[in-house]
C-alpha cells in the first residue's frame, strides 16, 4: 500500500495541491468507480475538476456524489453542474449534525485509492486554503488498504445503500426548493469565490490567489518522493508584518547587544524572521527592499552565518598539510586512496577540484591538476607500475582496480601501454588478461519499451507505472530510475523523443 501526506496552503504553491492530486486521479483511467462525500460544493471548484469528470465518463467511469448543504456554502450554481454533468448526486441533511465529511474513493478492477482530510468541493479547498489530506492507494489483493475501503463503505452504508432518510437526490426540481428555502446560496449574488457573506468568516483580507498551472499529471507509485524544499517568497502578509518585526529585533540588540538571535532564544518567531533576513539578503533570486536593507544595516544585522568562516579554516588546514606534503617530495595524487599522515588529503584534492577558487589556491601552493590528473594514459601507468612493484599481489585487488579504471577507458589508452599490461599480468597471474567486461545484470530495455507502447496495459504512455502494472521489470526500471550509473547503460539505445519523455518523468537524463 502507497501511503502519502498531502499538503498545500502554507507556500504559495499550487503543484502539489489536493485538487490536482483529484484531478490526477481522474485521469488515470484504472478508476472506474468514484464516490465523494463532501461537506461544501462550489461552482469553481466543480469547475476546476469538469473536464476531467467529463474524460472518466466518456471512458464508462461511473460518478456518485453526496454533498452537504449546512452553512448554506453549497451553491446553486454547483448542485446544477451536477446536473449538467449527469452525475448520480444527492444532499445528505440532517436535522440534528453537521453533515461534514471531505472523502473522495476511487475504485478499479487492479487497485484502488482513498483521498480524505480537510478538503471541500471548493476552489479554495482544493488549491488555496491551508489544508492537509493522507491518500491511501492499494491494490486490491492488499489486505490492509481494503480493511479500510470495507470500515469506509460500512460506515457510510446509510448513503451508499440509500436507506438514510436524510438523503435526497439531486435534481432540476429540489434545487428550487432549496433556494426558495434559502438552504442554499446563490454565488451570482456574492462579491467573489468562497466569500460566503453571511455564513463564511469575512476578517480575511483578500490577496491574490496563486496560478493554478497544469493539472492531472501527478503520478502516485511506491517509490518514495523526494522532500520538497518550497523556496520563500516576499509576500504581502510578510511586508505587512516587516516594521512590527524590526522593531523587535532593535529590542534584541538593545538588550543582548547584538543582532545573532541565538536558536535558543524564547522568541521563536524572532529567530524564524532572523534567517528569513538572510535567506532573502543571500537569494540571488529574491530583491529585499531598499528600505528593508537600510534599517537592517543601521542596526549593524548579521547578514552572515559563520559558514563562509568555517570554510576558510578548514580549507587553511588541509592547505598546510598539503604543502608539508609538496616540501618532503611525496608523490600526491587526487585519488581517495592517497592518504598522508593519517589524512585522506587526494580525496580532498579530487573534492576541491570542482571549486574554481579552491582549486586556483591549491595550484598556487604547487600541486599540478593536470600532472597529478587521472587520465587513461597516467591511470594505466600508475597500474603497470603499481602491478611490477608489488612482489606479492592479490589478484582480486588488481582485478577491481582494472575493472574501476582501466578497461572502461582502453580505446582512450595507447596500444603499447595495452601490450605492456597483457605481458605483465601473464608474468603475474599466469593467465591472458581479458578486455571484455562482463555484465552480470539482464538488459530488459527491450521489455521495457514493450511496456511503454503497449496501449492495452499503459493507456498514458508512460515509462514508469507501479509494480501490478511494469510486473517482473519494475525493480530494474525503478534502479534505472534512481542511478545515473545504471541509467548510463542503455541510454544509447533511445531516441531523442524517448529520452525527452524519460526526463519529464524523473529518470536521470541530462
Amino acid at each position: 500500500m502507497i501511503a502519502e501526506f498531502l499538503g498545500q496552503g502554507l507556500f504559495d504553491d499550487t503543484e502539489e495541491s489536493i485538487g490536482n492530486h483529484v484531478c490526477s486521479t481522474l485521469n488515470n483511467l484504472t478508476f472506474k468507480e468514484v464516490t465523494f462525500f463532501n461537506a461544501f460544493l462550489r461552482s469553481k471548484g466543480l469547475k476546476e475538476l469538469k473536464p476531467f469528470i467529463k474524460k472518466a465518463q466518456k471512458n464508462g467511469t461511473n460518478f456518485t456524489f453526496f454533498i452537504g448543504i449546512d452553512e448554506k456554502i453549497t451553491s446553486k450554481e454547483a448542485l446544477e453542474m451536477l446536473v449538467e454533468l449527469g452525475i448520480d448526486s444527492y444532499v445528505y441533511s440532517s436535522k440534528q449534525f453537521i453533515y461534514h465529511p471531505k472523502v473522495y474513493v476511487f475504485e478499479g478492477e487492479i487497485r484502488s485509492r482513498i483521498i480524505t482530510g480537510s478538503s471541500n468541493l471548493t476552489k479554495s479547498g482544493l488549491f488555496y486554503n491551508i489544508e492537509s489530506s493522507i491518500l491511501l492507494d492499494f491494490t486490491n489483493e492488499d489486505k490492509g488498504g481494503n480493511k479500510v475501503l470495507n470500515q469506509l463503505k460500512d460506515y457510510f452504508s446509510p448513503l451508499l445503500d440509500f436507506t438514510s432518510d436524510n438523503l435526497e437526490k439531486v435534481t432540476k426540481e429540489y434545487i428550487t426548493y432549496l433556494v426558495e428555502e434559502s438552504l442554499i446560496s446563490i454565488e451570482k449574488y456574492e462579491h467573489d469565490e468562497d466569500s460566503f457573506l453571511k455564513t463564511h468568516d469575512n476578517t480575511k483580507k483578500r490577496f491574490k490567489n496563486p496560478k493554478i498551472g497544469t493539472l492531472g499529471e501527478i503520478e502516485i507509485t511506491e517509490n518514495a518522493r523526494q522532500s520538497k524544499k518550497y523556496k520563500f517568497k516576499i509576500t504581502e502578509e510578510y511586508l505587512e508584518k516587516w516594521d512590527g518585526m524590526f522593531k523587535r529585533m532593535k529590542a534584541y540588540k538593545e538588550e543582548f547587544g547584538r543582532t545573532t538571535v541565538s536558536k535558543n532564544h524564547a522568541d521563536q518567531t524572532l529567530i524564524g524572521w532572523y534567517y528569513k533576513q538572510k535567506l532573502i539578503y543571500n537569494d540571488p533570486e529574491l530583491e529585499m527592499p531598499k528600505e528593508h536593507l537600510e534599517k537592517l544595516e543601521s542596526i549593524d544585522f548579521h547578514f552572515g552565518d559563520g559558514k563562509d568562516e568555517r570554510t576558510d579554516f578548514i580549507r587553511k588546514r588541509w592547505l598546510k598539510l598539503l604543502q608539508k606534503a609538496l616540501r618532503q617530495g611525496e608523490e600526491i595524487s587526487q585519488i581517495h586512496s592517497f592518504i598522508f599522515e593519517g589524512e585522506n588529503l587526494g580525496t580532498w584534492l579530487q573534492e576541491s577540484k570542482k571549486d574554481i577558487e579552491t582549486r586556483a589556491i591549491i595550484e598556487k601552493a604547487g600541486f599540478d591538476y593536470n600532472k597529478k590528473s587521472r587520465s587513461p594514459k597516467n591511470s594505466a601507468i600508475r597500474f603497470l607500475s603499481n602491478l611490477e612493484e608489488d612482489l606479492n599481489p592479490k589478484k582480486s585487488k588488481y582485478q577491481t582496480l582494472f575493472n574501476s579504471r582501466i578497461i572502461h577507458r582502453k580505446d582512450k589508452i595507447p596500444d603499447y601501454l595495452i601490450d605492456e599490461i597483457d605481458k605483465l599480468w601473464k608474468q603475474k597471474f599466469k593467465e591472458d588478461r581479458s578486455w571484455i567486461k562482463k555484465s552480470r545484470v539482464k538488459d530488459y530495455t527491450e521489455e521495457w519499451k514493450t511496456f511503454r507502447y503497449n496501449k492495452s496495459i499503459n493507456p498514458e504512455g508512460k515509462w514508469f507505472k507501479s509494480k501490478p502494472f511494469i510486473g517482473n521489470i519494475y525493480e530494474w526500471v525503478w534502479g534505472k530510475r534512481k542511478n545515473k550509473s545504471k541509467m548510463d547503460l542503455v541510454i544509447d539505445k533511445f531516441n531523442q523523443e524517448e529520452l525527452k519523455e524519460l526526463k519529464n518523468e524523473g529518470f536521470p537524463i541530462e
